[in-house]
């Protein structure tokens, strides 16, 4: 090519250029006037819905209604480095350009031109900003609109602000959209704490999302990294030490998004609020909790689960909550058994004598008598099938007995009973005084772990109810549901100084922490519980199977007490110091004594003309009076050697005649018959 050849083609090629820019100018200055900047499109992607625990620690995210990975933070929250390496490698004269760099689309254009075909581009972050607003498509008309918006973008905004939206919008492969997604779906950490490798890796990204996709194309990935270290070299904002050390750092990359804590807390509170928001979760004492219940499976027969919630009593606040024993299992691992609605046994029954104790009827003094009764039929007993007769209303509430609790129950009022059951946040069901009647003292109604725990937790607050919260912004409003003496009563009969927990017999006396607790089984061992507090911290533990078979190790003293005792034991939960002690209750009007009691002796099983089919042809019969000690029983004239209370004696078919006799010379007798 001669030079006048080439003189021509850059005249030529200079003019061109003018009048582009001319023409460029001219429809930047009329549609600077006419079309206002569309800023409601700059947040184009909702944000992914994610949980965090108390210190704004990732739990769980789920991708956001456009199905998109999207996780938007502050500037000040992102990993200088990541600001750096995007920079160095996107637009380095970003900070001097007013959103469109003239020198740069100058250049494109001679290498463009020259080459005849796309060299080099010259888009700016601001460009880039303005291009995923709009998603239009790659021309060169589209590019005139992205400079347009890009100068009215840099008068709106500042360039921090500019900044952030980029790293916040842009794609890093697949469907994750910004720095924050991207950090924690690849390397489960947040944007700031990403090292000078995974920031340069990062940032290399955004040039091809699909190219460089780590997770499909880790080693294209790896040498766009080494692109962006060398262009941090160049610009200066990294040494060629700190290149050399990021360069062959080793990176790992997830393969998914893993939940690693506290599952069912995460997913319960998308249940409440589908945006999320950060938690009361404490990872500590989940992780603790966790560790605890998975060993604790290990003694317990195949296909147990298990479940736990541990409760700030100052806060109101949710800070532990397993839901099952295996995540990973397809079926109950999905079930959050914090939640589920079972029977709870015995774990009641110290709102029961508590209500007692409120209205003055009963103090931790006050005799009880645990006597068989019969209520329209039920009889019911004690676990150990014995009856202790005459002991403390402290003792009756100690040993878990049955008939004291009914009678308390009857005698104060079974709504009165209700009435703070749930005052004290359990929710139980429309009418249930009526539908249950007194087998809700022991047990006959269902109830939630999440609930019961909560209960108990308010008895550790001094009687004053709040609802367990577990967002950090939710309101949780005190009102007054028992006296704090009655409460600091209830906690010195159950306390761990006045009887040793299960779990502790290897710890000395001034060892064992201090901690109230009361312990459940459910008819047919359904269900073990164990609920208490320390003052500080309430904890529940509920041992079982979602699909409610029994289990003959299902009890709540074995099977659920010595969890509940480690965790008390765990040093971010323990407590050596016990309340203060309880004044003592003053009763106004006692509880009256059983009509059993008050009777001469009578036979309560069986009834007197009692008819008994038995298809077998035999029959088991366990005699029972209404009084206990010295008894001699004696089946159609023939000495029985009835000796303990809960012995019994095989019948065939036929008539008979039962006689008791007592120390006294008391008799009485009943006449039954088997078919």
């Amino acid at each position: 090519m001669t030079r006048a050849v080439a003189r021509r083609t850059m005249r030529w090629l200079a003019r061109g250029l003018l009048i582009a820019g001319l023409v460029a100018g001219g429809s930047f200055v009329a549609a600077w006037h006419l079309s206002p900047f569309p800023a409601e499109r700059l947040q184009r992607f909702s944000p992914s819905p994610t949980v965090a625990d108390a210190q704004g620690r990732h739990l769980l995210s789920i991708v956001s209604q456009d199905e998109q990975w999207s996780m938007p933070v502050g500037l000040d929250a992102m990993s200088p480095r990541l600001v750096q390496a995007t920079i160095a490698t996107e637009d380095q004269r970003y900070y001097d350009h007013c959103g469109v760099d003239i020198l740069a689309a100058g250049r494109a254009a001679v290498q463009n031109m020259l080459g005849r075909r796309v060299i080099s581009g010259a888009s700016t972050i601001t460009m880039q900003v303005c291009r995923m607003m709009d998603d239009r498509p790659r021309t060169l008309a589209a590019k005139v609109i992205e400079s347009f918006r890009a100068m009215q973008l840099t008068r709106l905004k500042s360039k921090q602000q500019v900044l952030e939206i980029y790293l916040n919008t842009a794609p890093y492969g697949g469907n994750i959209r910004g720095v924050e997604a991207a950090s924690l779906l690849y390397f489960s950490k947040h944007a700031c704490d990403l090292s000078l490798a995974e920031a340069a890796l990062l940032a290399g990204l955004p040039k091809s999302p699909t190219r460089y996709n780590p997770r499909t194309h880790l080693e294209a990935a790896l040498k766009r990294q080494q692109t962006v270290l060398d262009r941090m070299q160049e610009t200066g904002v990294i040494t060629p030490e700190e290149r050399r050390l990021a360069a062959s750092a080793s990176l790992a990359i997830n393969d998914l998004p893993r939940m690693r804590h506290a599952p069912h807390a995460a997913w319960m509170a998308l249940g409440q609020r589908p945006l999320g928001g950060r938690t009361w979760i404490n990872l500590e004492v989940q992780r603790d909790a966790e560790y605890l219940a998975c060993e604790h499976l290990k003694g317990l027969p195949d296909g147990t689960e298990i479940a736990i919630v541990v409760i700030d009593i100052q806060q109101s606040a949710i800070v532990t909550l397993v839901g099952s024993g295996d995540v990973s299992d397809p079926v109950d691992g999905q079930v959050n058994g914090a939640l589920a609605k079972r029977s709870p046994g015995s774990a009641l029954k110290p709102f029961i004598y508590a209500a007692a104790f409120e209205a003055g009827r009963l103090s931790p003094e006050s005799i009880v008598y645990d006597v068989p009764v019969n209520l329209g039929g039920w009889e019911p007993e004690n676990f150990d099938r014995t009856f202790a007769t005459e002991v403390t209303a402290a003792e009756a509430l100690q040993r878990s007995l049955n008939s004291p609790v009914l009678q308390v129950a009857r005698g104060v009022g079974l709504g009165r009973c209700c009435g703070l059951i749930e005052s004290a946040g359990i929710c139980l069901p429309a009418n249930v005084a009526s539908r249950a009647g007194l087998a809700v003292a022991v047990g006959g109604v269902e109830v939630s772990l999440l609930e019961l725990t909560d209960a108990y937790a308010c008895m550790g607050r001094g009687g004053k109810y709040r609802k367990a919260r577990l967002f950090v912004d939710e309101a949780a409003p005190a009102k007054g549901v028992l006296s704090t003496n009655v409460c600091r009563a209830i906690d010195a009969i159950l306390s761990s100084h006045a009887r040793r927990p299960n779990g502790m017999a290897d710890l000395l006396p001034e060892n064992v922490p201090w901690f109230m607790w009361k312990t459940g089984t459910s008819s047919g061992r359904r269900d073990a519980w164990a609920i208490g507090h320390n003052g500080r911290w309430a904890a529940g533990v509920w041992i079982g199977r979602f699909r409610g078979t029994g289990r003959f190790e299902y009890v709540g003293s074995q099977a659920a007490e010595p969890l509940l005792s480690r965790l008390f034991a765990l040093p971010s939960l323990r407590m050596n110091a016990a309340p203060s002690v309880a004044d003592p209750i003053l009763v106004r009007k006692p509880l009256p004594v059983p009509s059993a009691v008050r009777q001469n002796l009578q036979i309560v099983r069986p009834a007197d003309g009692d008819i008994f089919i038995s298809p077998g042809g035999e029959l088991t019969v366990r005699p029972a009076a209404n009084k206990a000690g010295n008894l001699t029983w004696f089946l159609n004239g023939r000495l029985l050697g009835l000796r303990s209370p809960d012995a019994s004696v095989d019948l065939g078919a036929g008539r008979y005649t039962l006689l008791c006799v007592d120390d006294s010379g008391g008799s009485c007798a009943v006449s039954f018959e088997v078919k």
